[in-house]
């Protein structure tokens, strides 16, 4: 008794599953009318087998439906239009002034930050020593040419030879003042050129040689900036070619200037070109030792550009959609030149005003027709089961 029970119940379940594979199983109807099972059966748990659905209104006449893309129109663009580079300020005179001659500071006529003229004095050296040479050679001169005087008056009682005497004496005398009233004059330490004084680094009473600097005059009304740029560029900048100079310290300025000097050689170590530009500080806002971003505006090459939504990508390279005249899409390869913040510059058949696809691009194939967005405003017309047009 105990195992009849257990076959009908295992029967119970099989039958049961059998009924709930029915169920979930598509085409298991013709299955179940195969082994016989009830048609009422069949019609309440069995699951015909699918057939093709009938094509949706939008597919009914005409096949797909267009796929709609954004377009932008290709234009042109440079590149190398610019050439950005680090370079230094210096004046455009500079000079260390020191003394001509050994002694001690005397007198100091320059204060840090001065304007100062060319002959102008900066300095003055202790001259007592110089002051006396200087009278005595004066007094000896005087004496020699006194003598010459009382000689020519005796020219007929004295002989040629003393009176030649006297004259060289004379000569000799004028010599030996110019020479002490040069050393008198080398004691005075003047600005050789025109310029603004730095740091004095002397105190009165301190003892300099002729190669201790006293201070350092610039003449910043100019600046000379040098820059060093890629050889590539070498046949591109020429001289007297305007410049942007702006301070890496003060974002936002510029000042203008041009190319002044172009090295006659390329560095070998560093395969750069040094170029010097000259601009205009008049209004003194700048320094000597700043560093400058130099920009330099080149005539550059032209190339198409697009929008970089526009760039696709597979194992063979980049490629652009464009959209003909008959609105199909075709593939264009479009190799990049360079990447810029709102455009692509490429090398591809690629034409200024082409109208080249930057949205809707996942489902693209070569020579699908598609429709541009924003370019037919008219509502879609859709074709219905029976052919008629709804509008």
């Amino acid at each position: 008794m105990r195992i009849v029970t257990q076959l009908l119940t295992g029967l119970v379940f099989l039958v049961v599953g059998a009924l709930i594979l029915m169920h979930f199983m598509p085409g298991s109807a013709t299955l179940a009318r195969q082994v016989g099972v009830p048609e009422t059966m069949i019609h309440l748990v069995a699951r015909e087998t699918p057939t093709a659905k009938a094509p949706e209104e939008g597919n009914r006449r005409g096949g797909n439906r267009d796929q709609t893309v954004v377009v932008k129109a290709a234009e042109k663009g440079k590149i190398n239009d610019s050439l950005r580079a680090i370079g230094d300020g210096d004046a455009a005179r500079s000079v260390a002034v020191t003394p001509l001659v050994s002694g001690q500071i005397a007198e100091l006529m320059v204060k840090s930050g001065q304007r100062v003229k060319a002959g102008d004095v900066i300095a003055t050296l202790d001259d007592d020593v110089e002051k006396i040479a200087t009278q005595t050679a004066k007094v000896a001169l005087q004496a020699a040419t006194n003598k010459m005087t009382r000689n020519e008056d005796l020219k007929k009682i004295i002989s040629q030879a003393d009176y030649q005497d006297t004259q060289t004496a004379v000569e000799t005398a004028r010599l030996v003042a110019s020479a002490a009233e040069l050393a008198l004059q080398r004691r005075i330490v003047r600005a050789p050129i025109d310029g603004i004084a730095g740091i004095v680094n002397v105190e009165i009473g301190d003892y300099v040689t002729v190669s201790t600097p006293l201070v350092t005059l610039d003449d910043r009304s100019k600046l000379l900036v040098d820059f060093w740029v890629p050889e590539r560029f070498t046949g591109l900048i020429k001289e007297g070619q305007e410049v942007a100079a702006r301070p890496i310290a003060r974002p936002g300025k510029s000042f203008p200037g041009k190319i002044e000097a172009i090295d006659n050689r390329i560095d070998p170590a560093s395969r750069t070109l040094h170029v010097r530009a000259v601009i205009e500080n008049q209004g003194d806002d700048l320094r000597a030792g700043q560093s400058f971003e130099v920009v330099v505006n080149l005539p550059g090459d032209m190339w198409p550009s697009v929008s970089p939504l526009a760039i696709q990508w597979d194992s063979t390279g980049s490629y652009v959609w464009r959209v003909n005249a008959d609105k199909k899409v075709e593939r264009v390869s479009a190799a990049i030149i360079q990447r810029n913040q709102d455009d692509v510059l490429v090398d591809g058949d690629v034409k200024p005003g082409d109208r080249i696809v930057i949205e809707g691009l996942q489902q693209l194939k070569a020579g699908a027709t598609v429709k541009i967005f924003g370019e037919d405003k008219k509502n879609d017309k859709v074709a219905d089961a029976e052919g008629t047009v709804k509008p």
